[in-house]
């Protein structure tokens, strides 16, 4: 079952979106970081919603299964009025196509608010890959978030249609429902959820690494990763 949040009219529909295997505080400082940006000086702060994959299209299969990430998600934001964890994805058959969810989200908020779909510099750059791409400016708009060490891409299609729909500040995404991109710099977490499992399958121990104690916890419990 898909959580409905309730949210200022005047909110945008903000979907941050990942296999979150595991889900650590790099993800965690990010969306938090996105909500201040967007928020301002307004109040309530920005809602950023969670939005776990089921089946990856460009990515390896998840090693924690959907309940177990969506738990560790729940654990990871539970302090943070801000945060919300969609999981409409994990309960959705077939691969996770970001078009499906962005027409569905659209369905349900109506033709006049907001709606961004963030994605890093990395999920960017092989963006003439995913599923009608072409079309999802037809639903929202995309936030690039700058990831470290993502190098910008240099594929001529992907850059005239980025310069041909680019707004100058991501704020600007506020103002309209749909059809435009923007990149945001974010500060720099240097962790990954891939660096992470490669230490926990070594060894470390969960409270060790940059996860939220929470989680930590919860994959030490289930044994998570080849703990």
């Amino acid at each position: 079952m898909v959580t409905v949040i309730s949210e200022p009219k005047c909110s945008a529909k903000v979907l941050f979106g990942g296999t979150f295997d595991p889900v650590h505080q790099g993800h965690v400082n990010s969306a938090l970081e996105l909500s201040q940006y967007l928020s301002g000086q307004a109040t309530p702060a920005q809602m950023v919603h969670l939005l776990p994959n089921s089946q990856p299209v460009h990515r390896l299969e998840p090693q924690a299964n959907a309940q177990q990430r969506s738990q560790m998600l729940a654990l990871a934001t539970s302090e943070y009025e801000q945060l919300a964890v969609d999981e409409r994805e994990l309960h959705r058959q077939g691969p996770s196509y970001s078009l499906l969810t962005m027409a569905e989200v659209r369905a349900e908020i109506g033709p006049e608010q907001p709606l961004i779909w963030c994605l890093g510099v990395d999920a960017f750059a092989g963006l003439l890959y995913w599923y009608r791409w072409q079309e999802l400016l037809e639903y929202g708009h995309l936030l690039v978030l700058s990831r470290p060490q993502a190098k910008w891409p240099t594929n001529t299609q992907l850059l005239t249609w980025y310069a041909a729909h680019q707004v100058a500040e991501a704020k600007q995404l506020l103002a309209s429902p749909l059809g435009q991109v923007a990149h945001l710099k974010l500060g720099q977490y240097a962790v990954s959820a891939t660096q992470l499992r490669q230490q926990l399958c070594t060894g470390q121990q969960p409270s060790a690494l940059n996860l939220a104690p929470a989680v930590a916890q919860y994959i030490a419990d289930e044994r998570l990763y080849g703990i």
